[in-house]
């Protein structure tokens, strides 16, 4: 049976976190910065779809407010889009750190175009991941992988509710493209890739034991998921 919620669970979700109808000037800005630093790295090889989720995609966020970006690659370039992301943003010095985050970027999630399906990962009655989706940003949008990711979703959820949202979604994106390049599926980059996995994933592993493993940080070949805090339980526990 497909996961589905209601008009008052979504009344009950916008006024737990304060969504508004329209993005203010702030997610405007927000929006704006994203599009302007997206042009230094989406020519990356196998990079597939980046999207602004949280509380500037619900129209909820403030001043302080970081901006947190879901990026999906193709399944032999994760960690060399990973790795190159991250160097950019450090050389122009917009990546969150510890001491600085508002307005700036987090990179806590990477994902293959093999784990666009969140049914693995969903807890029963899901309500804070079922709306993530409903609010996604899509900016950069390469060979319809955001429509692919409904697609595969919409196995367990039911968003036809919420389909005038999603078409609102569809007006962000800044970065289309329809043709896959040839060289993605190049044994250089998936050399590349391989060589950069064997380096970085001891290191993420080794963060990872010393955090003592947190449920919600999952990382194997498809998907890298850091996020700080995973608040799911919280919310439906609240919301039941």
């Amino acid at each position: 049976m497909k996961q589905y919620f209601n008009k008052k669970t979504h009344e009950k979700f916008i006024n737990y976190f304060i969504i508004k109808e329209y993005p203010t000037e702030i997610e405007k800005r927000f929006y704006e910065k994203t599009e302007k630093y997206l042009k230094f790295i989406k020519w990356i090889p196998g990079l597939k779809m980046i999207w602004v989720w949280n509380s500037i995609a619900m129209n909820c966020s403030n001043s302080e407010s970081d901006i947190d970006l879901f990026i999906v690659t193709s399944p032999n370039s994760m960690w060399l889009n990973r790795i190159i992301i991250t160097i950019i943003f450090q050389i122009l010095w917009v990546r969150k750190n510890e001491k600085k985050h508002a307005e700036r970027f987090c990179l806590s999630f990477f994902a293959t175009t093999n784990w666009l399906d969140f049914s693995s990962w969903k807890i029963e009655n899901d309500i804070y991941l079922y709306y993530w989706i409903v609010y996604f940003k899509p900016i950069l949008n390469y060979e319809n992988t955001y429509e692919l990711f409904l697609e595969k979703n919409n196995s367990w959820a039911d968003f036809s509710e919420y389909n005038y949202i999603i078409e609102e979604n569809k007006k962000y994106i800044k970065f289309k493209r329809n043709k896959i390049l040839k060289f993605e599926d190049d044994y250089v980059i998936k050399f590349m890739n391989n060589s950069l996995k064997s380096i970085f994933l001891p290191k993420t592993l080794n963060h990872y034991e010393k955090i003592w493993k947190p449920y919600w940080v999952i990382i194997n070949d498809n998907l890298l998921k850091f996020h700080n805090w995973d608040i799911r339980k919280k919310i439906q526990e609240e919301f039941n």
